[in-house]
């Protein structure tokens, strides 16, 4: 009788019921760490390259700085190749992003930095963060 590894048929079963998944996909459907379900897979193609697991694409990571991740098969056969990352598509997003995160600041320095260049008094850039009902009495005791 042949050993087969209980991890590994955990996993194999897993795929072959749920269709091709990424490792933290895995790890949350069987419960385990995602530290157990890399090292049960890293493994496994260690020991016997393009037999039982292949990687059958890769998802992009938003929100925060990684690579892209594999996305994993129960089948034989070669790996897909990753696509070029393309920087500057890439940095676009991240920046837009950033922008729509933190439009209220970014609006606030430019309403103080305008006022500045036009001559004007500056205004409590703070305003508009402050809920529409108070921010009469903001600009009214900037004014004081």
């Amino acid at each position: 009788m042949k050993f087969q590894p209980i991890n590994r048929s955990q996993v194999v079963a897993a795929l072959q019921e749920n269709g091709p998944m990424t490792k933290l996909e895995l790890a949350e459907y069987l419960g385990w760490t995602t530290d157990k379900v890399g090292t049960t897979i890293s493994t496994t193609r260690n020991l016997h390259p393009e037999k039982i697991f292949r990687v059958v694409g890769h998802k992009s990571i938003t929100g925060r700085r990684a690579r892209d991740v594999s996305i994993y098969a129960a089948e034989a056969g070669p790996d897909v190749k990753k696509k070029p990352v393309d920087k500057a598509k890439r940095r676009k997003a991240t920046e837009a992003r950033y922008r729509e995160k933190h439009r209220a600041i970014i609006s606030a320095r430019n309403q103080v930095a305008n006022a500045s260049k036009h001559g004007k008094k500056a205004i409590n850039p703070w305003a508009q963060l402050a809920p529409p009902c108070l921010r009469a009495h903001l600009s009214a005791s900037a004014a004081l």
